[in-house]
């Protein structure tokens, strides 16, 4: 009977057969280069993609008021006037947004009191910012429903809180 022969392709390193120094070299010059690309752009902006600096036109503050019984409701921060409120197990999109923006300051640890901005930029977005954190919530990419519940928000008199 004879032997089953052995594979003489071996895909990982042995003592016998080491990974070649020139891919050893190779790899760790991509790693470096990738580490100097990245960190030359850290230091001097170049490459690095931002949100643009847009004026805001309107804007209102919110805050949002969990309650005990499970619901909830959209306030504005300043009248304190609710301006959406839903019950237990409902979910509206703009307490949903809310929520998670406030999510994202407890994970960072920071202050939840303070209120959400939402602002009508000069070049027509409708954006959800927490000025607190660098976050903001494009509004348009949820839909044309989900921004017009957002715009009913802004005061009809353009000043949105001003």
């Amino acid at each position: 009977m004879a032997k089953p022969r052995q594979s003489a392709i071996n895909f990982y390193p042995t003592p016998d057969r080491p990974i070649p120094k020139p891919i050893l070299f190779g790899a760790a010059a991509l790693a470096l280069g990738a580490i100097a690309v990245i960190g030359t752009g850290r230091a001097t902006g170049i490459g690095i993609a931002g949100t643009p600096t847009v004026e805001t036109l309107a804007h209102r503050e919110l805050a949002l008021d969990e309650r005990t019984d499970g619901s909830a409701a959209l306030l504005d921060a300043h009248s304190r006037e609710a301006l959406i409120t839903i019950v237990e197990g409902e979910g509206a999109f703009a307490i949903e947004a809310l929520r998670n923006l406030q999510r994202n300051r407890l994970r960072k640890g920071i202050d939840d009191a303070a209120p959400f901005l939402l602002a009508l930029k000069a070049d027509g977005r409708l954006v959800l910012e927490d000025p607190r954190t660098p976050q903001q919530v494009e509004l348009r990419a949820f839909g044309e429903t989900n921004i017009q519940a957002f715009a009913a928000l802004l005061d009809p008199t353009g000043e949105g809180g001003q």
